[in-house]
């Protein structure tokens, strides 16, 4: 139920030293750091970048090289784009290497710039050959039409007395247009190409250039137009064997210059490794130009987690000698970041507070609280000691596979856990995939007796209910809120208590449990409608507001209705289950092969069960935590712990010795 202690920590140091000692903080990864508002006209500051003039030079390469190591990325896709299965889908796809080999290859940022060279000369020869392929194909396509003409293109001009052009005639109009430029145009000479019964009848118009218009005119009727050939040599007969034979000649190239590309591909993990290498340095450089410094020192400042402190000290000592180190609480008017510190058991089930926000500085961390519930919750949503275990496995495999870090590694370790839940669960009551093995409840089966799976879910819902009291009635407790504390929890105890045994005695008959409960709740009542309104002056609205409050055990009620979900979930799932079973068991009537079709059945039933649950029982367990309890006593607010570190996109850095 805690959050870190947080504390503020300046960093003075050499100017001379600023590039190793950002990198001290990167490689460390416990200071978040913070930029420093400092009024620089009164103390003299200045931005790093001004004292040590080279910064923003230096920035300029680091990104422009960082664009050439992105040209060479996209360039190797395009020959070979990287397929990932669901596992390195979820991971990133990252590739995985020591620290050493990282730094190893990272730092060959010469030999990157001659694989960028390469990628660069093979695109543009691609880019190049594509380019003129396209110009070809588009002439052979004015040209190929025309491959039965005996005349030399460049004649097909004319003269001064005669025109030549070129027509598309419509097939099925042909004989029409024909006879209207006979008519028409008695003078001028038509020699069609051959159709073979294609959608147009290529012809050549010959005429005198004072006919020339005429002919026109009638075509342009029919929206034909003279078509121009390109600006070639010879027949289109030869243009065509010409540009036949350069395409060939481009195909070849082409080919030998991916085959190139693809000899590059070898070096795509250097690539990677220079680019996350130097994209580390950027960082390191953006950070480095932010700090305040004279011409002498530079500041940096930040938040670190109290306990990170003697590593970070350490760290930065270890390597440098000048440097000041001052650490100090956070003040009044400071907004610390938070980072929640819980027992090793509870800290996957900070994954549940993460998603939902964190809790404002100073306030309480509810993520202990929340696991014992969780935890159970989950087992009685999804119900199946079966499913329990394979969801166990499943996470506990991916957990091995990827290297996980914060929120998702937290969340994959408590879904673990929480197929422990499901497992204690599905023992209790009876399910192992349903019921497929037909083993015996150890305690009951929901299905026989729903009734009491609900009333173990409403008695649940109560128990969180009262400890969500609890809590708040801790915290202002421990703020020296004693007035808040009684007034507004503690008179909730006897009263919601009275309620329950006033109902309970009703139930069952009982009249000492009634009489109990009349004056409890009583009491309870007399208190609320007493101290409820205490912030008014005036008596009557004093004792209004009091008594409204009253009104807020139909929200409590409300509350512990909702975990009616439990048994609906659980039932739901198991159902299914049952169902499936059911329908795989009936393929056994099959002689000798109705195996097959049953065990295809319950794998495809089971998994698509467990996957719809799985979802469904996280959901509404976290929304039991958020609505029904986290709405007692959370203050939210807080803004997450980042830290300055190593955040790289294609690869993963591993320690020596790290699998």
């Amino acid at each position: 139920m805690a959050i870190a202690k947080m504390k503020k920590v300046s960093l003075v140091a050499p100017v001379s030293s600023a590039d190793g000692i950002i990198q001290v903080l990167q490689d460390v990864g416990v200071v978040e750091i913070e930029k420093t508002e400092v009024e620089s006209e009164e103390y003299s500051l200045y931005d790093l970048s001004e004292v040590a003039p080279d910064l923003d030079k230096r920035q300029e390469e680091l990104s422009r090289t960082l664009m050439e190591l992105e040209f060479c990325i996209d360039f190797f896709n395009k020959f070979e784009w990287i397929k990932k299965n669901i596992v390195q889908q979820f991971a990133g796809g990252k590739v995985y290497l020591p620290n050493s080999t990282f730094d190893d290859l990272g730092s060959r940022v010469e030999e990157g710039h001659k694989i960028y060279e390469e990628c660069r000369r093979i695109d543009e020869g691609l880019s190049k050959r594509s380019n003129e392929e396209s110009l070809l194909l588009d002439k052979y396509d004015q040209l190929i039409k025309w491959e039965w003409l005996d005349i030399p293109v460049p004649e097909l001009a004319g003269t001064r007395r005669t025109s030549v052009d070129l027509y598309q005639i419509p097939s099925r109009f042909y004989e029409i247009i024909m006879t209207e430029l006979g008519e028409s145009c008695p003078r001028a000479h038509f020699i069609p190409g051959p159709s073979s019964g294609a959608r147009y009848i290529p012809i050549v118009a010959f005429c005198l250039s004072e006919d020339r218009d005429k002919v026109r005119q009638v075509l342009s009727a029919r929206s034909i137009l003279p078509e121009l050939l390109p600006e070639v040599q010879g027949t289109p007969a030869d243009a065509v064997r010409i540009i036949e034979d350069r395409l060939s000649e481009i195909d070849e190239e082409v080919q030998e210059l991916t085959g190139q590309a693809k000899g590059l591909l070898d070096e795509r993990i250097k690539i990677y490794s220079i680019y996350d290498y130097l994209s580390l340095a950027l960082d390191r450089k953006t950070l480095a130009s932010e700090c305040p410094a004279t011409r002498t020192a530079f500041l940096v400042e930040g938040w670190a987690r109290e306990d990170s402190l003697p590593e970070l000290n350490e760290a930065v000592r270890s390597q440098y000698d000048l440097v000041h180190i001052e650490i100090r609480d956070p003040s009044d008017d400071e907004n610390p970041p938070v980072s929640l510190d819980n027992p090793p058991l509870a800290t996957p089930f900070e994954s549940v507070t993460e998603v939902y926000g964190m809790p404002k500085p100073g306030t309480i961390d509810p993520s202990f609280s929340a696991m014992p519930f969780f935890f159970l919750y989950f087992g009685m949503a999804l119900g199946d000691a079966g499913y329990g275990i394979i969801l166990s496995i499943v996470c506990l495999l991916l957990l091995k596979r990827i290297k996980m870090a914060g929120t998702a590694k937290k969340l994959f370790t408590m879904m673990t856990i929480c197929g422990a839940a499901c497992v204690l669960v599905g023992a209790l009551t009876g399910s192992w995939f349903g019921d497929l093995f037909g083993i015996a409840p150890i305690w009951f089966s929901p299905l026989d007796d729903p009734l009491l799976m609900l009333v173990v879910s409403f008695a649940l819902g109560l128990i969180q209910l009262y400890v969500g009291l609890g809590i708040k009635l801790y915290y202002n407790v421990k703020q020296g809120n004693l007035k808040e504390a009684i007034f507004d929890q503690g008179l909730w105890y006897p009263f919601l208590t009275g309620f329950l045994l006033l109902l309970g005695g009703s139930v069952l008959a009982n009249p000492a449990m009634s009489k109990v409960g009349k004056w409890m709740a009583l009491g309870g009542a007399i208190g609320l409608v007493l101290t409820q309104g205490r912030e008014h002056k005036n008596i009557i609205r004093r004792l209004g507001s009091g008594i409204l409050s009253l009104y807020d055990l139909t929200g409590y009620v409300s509350d512990v209705l909702s975990y009616s979900r439990l048994l609906a979930l659980g039932l739901a799932s198991s159902v299914i289950a049952i169902v499936v079973n059911d329908m795989a068991k009936r393929f056994l009537t099959i002689r000798f092969v109705g195996w097959i079709p049953m065990l295809v059945v319950l794998v495809i039933g089971h998994v698509f069960n467990l996957a719809i649950n799985v979802v469904g029982s996280y959901v509404h367990s976290s929304r039991l935590q958020y609505v029904e309890f986290y709405g007692k006593f959370f203050e939210g607010g807080g803004r997450r712990f980042r830290p300055f570190t190593k955040k790289t996109k294609y690869i993963e850095i591993l320690e020596e010795g790290e699998a």
